[in-house]
């Protein structure tokens, strides 16, 4: 089995032993960290479907969310800081602001996005009693800086280039060129001929398609610049949403998914910022934190069913149900549909703004994503379990989600409301979801009284 898919699998995965397993009819794939095909298998557990395998040999982890773990790290990493993807190059050229401004903006959102996903592995984990690996099955860290060297001293060549002397066009070239350059004194990876050929044409392959994709949008681009009706949109699009600011970021947000789904990123950015950028930032929204918005919205698709191809490329690794997987990858991922609007409603989620707003709307963020990812995944880390499938722990989950909201929503800009209003909304809602869960806890032990009793 190919290295990539150890990687997906190597992270979690040693469980303690459970008794209560069973042969699963036609459920999921079951994941484990050692890499061998000869030992997937499928099992069930007795009182709550297909789950997480346990053994004395090795633990398991469902294969559909190793998958959509894989597609949701994958996809994020397009809107990363400081090497993002081609459209963040894109952006800066097209808005006329450094690299680095952009860099600065995205940091913040990427970085919650990126919790958001650590927090619910690990609440899976913990809900699931999966251990990580013991240490002497963990590979050595000197040698994985003796493998890998290459890769630093090539970001780090590429992070100068961007950041200090801003030569974003050229930037990629140059790294590329260092690597190869650096691959062919290593005896384990040197190219010969035939890789060499190999490399050629797929790049000659990747730059056709790329090159008629954006032909196409060009030539949309150009016809509605000539003609005149890119204002006509902007304004038609203006009409639609009423002059409300939350109808129109919901009519681009559609758009700006369903583009995403037929065309790359790139391509769909660069039409969204002539077709729709306008309509937005003419309700006056902040330019910069619009076309992040843009950015983040056509990465949606990738993630999201019934596309999902980040997804469904993930779930081809990982040999589990490319929609069942697209559906884990979109919880995992949820976070990333509320992000744009947090920061296009508050710039100050992308640091433009004063620094004790700036730092009041990241610590109630990160609170509020601690919430909504607990809540999501029905694990609280550091408070425990927060029920399975009762009325009453989903009620109380669906609250915690509610209230995670509400810390994460960014205070004044276009809401009207103040971040303090904001912070109460959320602590009622905390005090519903703890009375929820009580009660629920109440309902159950009396159930279970009675149950044994009769």
């Amino acid at each position: 089995m190919n290295r990539r898919r150890r990687v997906l699998s190597q992270s979690r995965i040693r469980a303690s032993r459970h008794p209560a397993w069973r042969p699963c009819q036609g459920g999921d794939i079951l994941f484990r960290p050692d890499g061998f095909d000869e030992r997937l298998r499928h099992h069930q557990r007795a009182d709550h479907g297909c789950h997480v395998h346990s053994s004395d040999e090795a633990g398991w982890v469902l294969a559909r969310y190793a998958g959509g773990v894989e597609a949701c790290a994958s996809t994020g990493g397009v809107l990363m800081p400081p090497v993002m993807g081609a459209t963040a190059f894109v952006m800066a050229t097209f808005i006329e602001v450094p690299y680095s401004e952009i860099v600065i903006a995205a940091a913040i959102p990427s970085l919650l996005y990126y919790l958001a996903l650590f927090m619910q592995i690990d609440g899976y984990a913990a809900r699931n009693e999966i251990r990580g690996l013991p240490r002497a099955e963990l590979p050595s860290l000197r040698e994985v800086f003796r493998e890998g060297w290459y890769f630093i001293a090539v970001f780090v060549l590429l992070i100068v280039m961007l950041l200090y002397f801003k030569r974003e066009a050229q930037a990629p070239f140059y790294a590329s060129l260092l690597l190869i350059l650096i691959n062919q004194f290593s005896t384990k990876h040197r190219w010969n001929w035939a890789k060499a050929r190999a490399f050629a044409e797929a790049v000659g392959v990747m730059l056709a398609e790329l090159a008629a994709l954006l032909a196409g949008a060009g030539l949309i681009i150009g016809a509605l610049t000539l003609s005149g009706k890119v204002g006509t949109i902007a304004y038609e699009l203006v009409a639609l949403a009423g002059g409300n600011v939350i109808v129109l970021l919901l009519v681009g947000a559609l758009t700006s998914f369903v583009l995403g789904m037929g065309m790359t990123v790139t391509a769909a950015y660069i039409f969204l910022a002539v077709t729709l950028a306008p309509a937005l930032t003419g309700a006056g929204l902040d330019r910069l934190s619009v076309h992040l918005f843009m950015l983040y919205w056509g990465m949606v698709s990738f993630i999201t069913p019934p596309v999902a191809l980040g997804a469904f490329a993930a779930a081809s690794i990982a040999k589990a149900n490319p929609i069942s997987t697209g559906f884990e990858a979109m919880r995992l991922g949820s976070i990333i549909y509320f992000l744009p609007f947090f920061f296009v409603l508050n710039p100050a989620l992308i640091g433009r703004g004063a620094p004790e707003q700036v730092l009041i709307v990241v610590a109630t963020a990160l609170f509020g994503v601690w919430l909504i990812s607990g809540g999501l995944q029905g694990y609280l880390i550091g408070i425990g379990d927060l029920g399975r499938k009762s009325i009453g722990s989903l009620a109380a989950r669906g609250s915690i989600i509610a209230a995670g909201l509400a810390f994460a929503l960014p205070g004044r800009g276009l809401l009207g409301i103040s971040q303090f209003g904001l912070i109460v909304l959320g602590v009622g809602l905390l005090i519903l979801a703890a009375l929820l869960a009580s009660v629920d806890r109440l309902y159950t032990r009396r159930a279970t009284t009675e149950h044994e009793a009769g």
